[in-house]
């Protein structure tokens, strides 16, 4: 119950009073120096408090509500505080004089013979809550103690709940920590502070994200979590790339495939959930923040180094129960390698609305991406039209509360994309040839979906609460293909024709014959999937914790037949208080499912076209368990431990083969096609760490992952290039980062270092030099013959850095750098490049 009501006063469904940050705040006194003194123990400091509760505050007040006291604590603190002025004592006054003590501690002696206690939701936000205990433990004591667990939490349940129940991985990041350290792109966010998530840098030219590793390997080429947009589903969570941190509140992310029995089928590897701020400003009037930085990028594959730009701005206006927001985002690069300038557009709208029990929220975005001819291959040009990229997301949510005990949600919305010229660089293999070869495939898709959401949540015993989920979900999607190639035989995307005789004038260019072959293809697909879900979760003694659910899920219209399946989820956490020191120990088993379709979805982008090829595949699928414990130290130190341990079977993998034909000359001609296969069963095992740490006014935040995905069995009828035993391509086997971020007065300093390390690839640098010599036969390049193009990777790392100095009030100048080593390629491949060492400088400013 604590959790519900937490959310809907954190949304204001209840009544709520919202105290929010305004440090002109007057101290209602009714003397200078009031003689009443509060004392707080001396054990009572800073570090048994979890942030924002550990801000020191210096507080006189005499003669004044409980109310009153906590809206003059709010503004002293500047902290977004809410809670329901109902649950508070009504005629209870105080007289405080206090110097130097954590808002927490103050909180405590406020909230006395209440039954709220402080829950953090952000670096700003805490709400005051109903809190349960029946051991006798004052109420203040229990809320000290576990503030950091009674974060609530949208992604891990339907309408959110405490993350101290939670019995999987769950990682939160914040709006704010994501300014600080200059973070732009979704990829880079989770890999700030989330283990087990590894991107690799968008190379030049392309408008998609590219996820190298989660938790091992769960597809090839279209590895990616299931995103969200304000728990809306978006229809490739690939082209989800752009992030404004002046518009986030916070990233939620579910790590592996625990989340398929809420989320449904593609959350085979975790689910992402961005969502917006739908906060007031500090005294309800308009809210405007600036920002403007540019600066050069260095490169070692264009005649002089290109200038780059972001520009954005946020505008806020209205209270914690009404307010609107209005976002847009501008940046450019040019030329890091020669022709493939970029550009970029994000904008954002989202508005809130707040009766006595019930809630209306609306949210919209709409991203375009455009990037000129661009080059994974020095030698080798990608489509000479570009890749231009538009997605949208509209909807909006209604939460209702009727009583304390049922909640009610209903998410409904609509996402879709537009795509030209995307090529074969998405997939991993050697299949990376010039995009000429699929001519400008276009490629477009809306998803249409609903979410109803009902839960219950009772006392049935003393000390014994029993939550009750009950769900149900349906999606339309339409996609359509242009530009398609299809071969014969069940073969997908015709790679070009090579050797003598392959229609190009005087043998050198292989390319010319397949331009109009290439327009001509178009498709259309419509399908919908639906799904039921149940889960409970009891919990006793505020301690104690059992979960477990499933999701049946129905996919009609993406193969001739119905796709069936059932993800199951269990799982329990203990949490145990000893001191000022929080255990909580861990476990869950899930299972998610990805279809075959999916993977047509995400690759569509080429053109491959192929329902009947697909309708003979089995689904992807991933499930297995996790074990953490974590250990939080005070308010200060927080440590992190889970070991997983999944399987993947049924992995689909484009396969290369070669085609003999004959051409219209008469002559014998070789073509490399590729063909779709389930590779078989591949085991997911490794360890994720993460530790935080908080010394004065310095933080720092640390990732460790390490991961071992293997072949464990082949599929009957596969003919690629793996073998059992063999490691999963393009996964890295360790992955780190360390962040810090350091305040002092107006300065702040924030410094950010990734490194990945050991993984198999292809040697794309031969394999681009073969198919080069178009007077050469591509036979070597078909099935097992690849092993012998594949190279292990030592390493890469990336660095970024950035300063702010407040020059007075909200005005700043800052400087930043990114990839600060200048690393250009070897990520993941000796031939993709990105982009060099960038600088840049900029201001912001809030009026």
């Amino acid at each position: 119950m604590r959790a519900a009501v937490a959310l809907l006063v954190a949304w204001g469904v209840l009544p709520v009073r919202t105290a929010l940050a305004s440090p002109g705040v007057p101290a209602r006194t009714g003397h200078t120096d009031p003689s009443c003194t509060v004392r707080v123990p001396a054990a009572d400091r800073a570090a048994l408090w979890a942030p924002p509760l550990d801000r020191l505050v210096s507080l006189r007040v005499s003669d004044l509500t409980v109310r009153d006291a906590v809206d003059h604590l709010a503004g002293v603190a500047r902290l977004d505080l809410s809670y329901s002025a109902d649950l508070l004592p009504a005629t209870k006054r105080v007289c405080l004089a206090l110097e130097r003590v954590p808002v927490g501690a103050v909180l405590d002696h406020l909230l006395q013979g209440s039954v709220l206690s402080p829950i953090v939701l952000g670096s700003a936000q805490v709400v005051l809550a109903p809190s349960r205990t029946s051991t006798g433990v004052p109420v203040a004591t229990v809320s000290r103690r576990t503030s950091l667990l009674d974060r609530v939490v949208v992604t891990g349940s339907p309408d959110g709940a405490a993350q101290r129940g939670s019995p999987f991985a769950l990682d939160v990041v914040d709006g704010a920590q994501l300014a600080d350290h200059g973070v732009s792109t979704l990829g880079e966010a989770l890999e700030l502070s989330v283990p087990g998530v590894w991107s690799w840098t968008t190379p030049a030219g392309s408008v998609t994200a590219r996820y190298g590793s989660i938790r091992g390997a769960s597809s090839f080429g279209v590895s990616a979590p299931k995103v969200y947009l304000d728990g809306i589903e978006v229809a490739n969570p690939l082209l989800v790339t752009q992030l404004d941190p002046a518009r986030v509140a916070r990233v939620e992310v579910i790590r592996g495939p625990q989340g398929a029995a809420l989320y449904g089928a593609d959350a085979i590897s975790g689910v992402v959930n961005i969502l917006t701020r739908h906060d007031g400003t500090s005294d309800g009037q308009r809210e405007i923040q600036v920002q403007a930085a540019a600066g050069v990028t260095s490169t070692a594959f264009a005649a002089r180094d290109p200038f780059v730009q972001e520009h954005s701005v946020s505008l806020r206006r209205g209270s914690a129960a009404r307010n609107a927001g209005l976002g847009v985002n501008v940046s450019t690069m040019g030329a890091y390698v020669s022709g493939a300038s970029e550009r970029r557009l994000l904008l954002d709208a989202d508005g809130r609305f707040s009766r006595q029990r019930s809630i209306y929220t609306g949210f919209s975005r709409f991203a375009l991406q455009r990037a000129n001819a661009a080059s994974s291959m020095p030698f080798a040009q990608d489509s000479v039209s570009g890749q231009a990229m538009a997605q949208y997301t509209l909807g909006g949510s209604i939460a209702v509360m009727p009583s304390m005990h049922w909640t009610h949600t209903v998410i409904a919305g609509v996402d879709g994309y537009r795509l030209r010229g995307l090529s074969p660089y998405s997939l991993v293999g050697p299949q990376q040839l010039s995009a000429a070869a699929v001519g400008s495939p276009e490629g477009a898709a809306d998803r249409a979906s609903v979410r109803l959401r009902t839960v219950g949540r009772f006392d049935v015993a003393p000390g014994a609460l029993l939550t009750l989920t009950l769900g149900a979900e349906q999606a339309f999607t339409h996609e359509v293909t242009r530009g398609a190639m299809s071969g014969a035989g069940g073969a997908v995307t015709p790679l070009p024709t090579l050797g003598p005789g392959s229609g190009a004038p005087g043998g050198t260019t292989a390319f010319a014959g397949l331009r109009g072959a290439a327009a001509s293809g178009s498709s259309q697909t419509t399908y919908d999937n639906a799904g039921l879900l149940t889960q409970l979760q009891f919990a006793w003694q505020d301690r104690w914790f059992a979960s477990a659910g499933v999701r049946g899920e129905r996919i009609q219209g993406a193969t001739p037949n119905a796709q069936h399946s059932a993800l199951p989820m269990l799982g329990a956490a203990y949490v145990r208080e000893v001191g000022n020191t929080v255990v909580k120990v861990r476990s869950a088993f899930g299972t998610g499912i990805r279809p075959a379709r999916t993977l047509l979805r995400s690759s569509s982008w080429m053109g491959q076209g192929q329902g009947a090829l697909l309708s003979a595949l089995d689904p992807e699928q991933q499930s297995g368990t996790e074990l953490g414990v974590d250990l939080m130290l005070g308010g200060r130190v927080a440590v992190h431990v889970t070991r997983f341990d999944q399987s993947a079977t049924g992995l689909i993998q484009p396969v290369s083969r070669v085609v003999t034909a004959v051409n219209s000359a008469g002559r014998l001609t070789r073509t490399m096609a590729f063909t779709l296969q389930n590779v078989g069963a591949i085991s997911n095992r490794g360890w994720e760490v993460e530790a935080t740490a908080r010394v004065r006014t310095l933080s720092l935040a640390a990732t460790m992952t390490q991961v071992d995905s293997r072949v464990t069995r082949l599929a009957p009828g596969y003919r690629g290039d793996l073998r059992t035993g063999d490691r999963m391509l393009d996964v890295p086997a360790h992955t780190v980062s360390v962040s810090a971020a350091w305040t002092r007065g107006r300065w702040m300093l924030t410094s950010t270092a990734m490194h990945a390390a050991d993984w198999m690839g292809y040697d794309r640098m031969a394999v681009g030099t073969l198919l080069a010599a178009v007077e050469q036969s591509p036979r070597g390049l078909d099935g097992n013959n690849l092993r012998q193009y594949w190279m292990r990777y030592g390493g890469v790392t990336r660095w970024r850095a950035g300063m702010q100095f407040r020059l007075r009030g909200d005005l700043a100048l800052m400087t930043a750098g990114e990839n600060l080593l200048d690393v250009q390629t070897g990520a993941p491949d000796n031939a993709t490049v990105i982009a060099g060492r960038t600088l840049t400088f900029g201001v912001r400013t809030t009026f």
